[in-house]
């Protein structure tokens, strides 16, 4: 039987949209170019800060501020949990702790990854989470970086109780305040105006690690997780109760 017309035209649109090798070779050596830059700020209360960037064709991005930043060799990627594929990295130790991050190609896609490890973690190296992608045009932060990124009202409906999380600065320091009712939340377009009558605690201090963004205050300990359009905190133990809580970001 001879092809029809039809199928001669769809096996040439078929073999039209296959991926062509040249074109994924030219995208995997474009993002091998990426580079990582360390930038010296300065000091702080005796920590030295760097900066770290990324760089790729005329896009630029901070990354992260680290205590210490130099190149690391491929040799020395295995001792600290780099893929023997990544690209480049950077990090260093200081004062107890070393802190890294690192530059991956997969399927196309560039990610790059941060991770830390201290004297006294349980695990010999770091353990590496997402940290910013590239999307072919521009760098796209996964990771806040500064405590003001983290500011805003979360929100959890419980059962009996719901509660109001309000995460703030009171100079550099990151500040939390919880706020709690027996009803029902009210609508986000009047939820602030009706806190005055919450049961509320006093202002605590939030000590979050914006590179693992874990955290640990005396509401509680978890994990935020952050993008640029959302944004929920995790509790592990809340208030003295090891139950889990989930507080989401209320956008406006």
């Amino acid at each position: 039987m001879r092809p029809t017309y039809f199928a001669i035209l769809l096996l040439a649109f078929l073999a039209a949209c296959g991926s062509d090798p040249a074109d994924s070779s030219d995208q995997d050596e474009r993002l091998a170019q990426v580079r990582l830059q360390c930038e010296y700020l300065g000091e702080a209360e005796g920590t030295p800060r760097y900066a770290v960037y990324a760089l790729l064709d005329e896009n630029k991005v901070k990354l992260a501020e680290l205590p210490a930043c130099d190149t690391i060799l491929p040799a020395d990627y295995a001792a600290k949990g780099i893929p023997k594929t990544a690209i480049t990295a950077v990090g260093g130790w200081w004062a107890g702790q070393g802190d890294y991050i690192y530059a991956q190609a997969q399927a196309g896609v560039l990610r790059l990854f941060i991770g830390g490890v201290g004297e006294e973690s349980p695990e010999p190296t770091p353990i590496y989470s997402a940290l910013a992608e590239y999307d072919g045009k521009q760098f796209q932060l996964l990771r806040p970086l500064h405590p003001a990124d983290l500011a805003g009202y979360y929100v959890h409906q419980g059962q009996d109780t719901s509660f109001v999380l309000f995460l703030g600065l009171n100079g550099p320091q990151l500040i939390a305040k919880i706020f709690a009712t027996a009803e029902a939340l009210p609508p986000q377009k009047v939820l602030q105006r009706a806190l005055p009558a919450f049961a509320t605690t006093p202002e605590m201090v939030m000590d979050c690690d914006l590179n693992s963004l874990a955290f640990l205050s005396e509401l509680g300990q978890g994990h935020i997780y952050w993008r640029q359009d959302t944004a929920s905190v995790t509790f592990t133990q809340f208030m003295g109760a090891p139950s889990t809580r989930v507080f989401e970001l209320i956008r406006h």
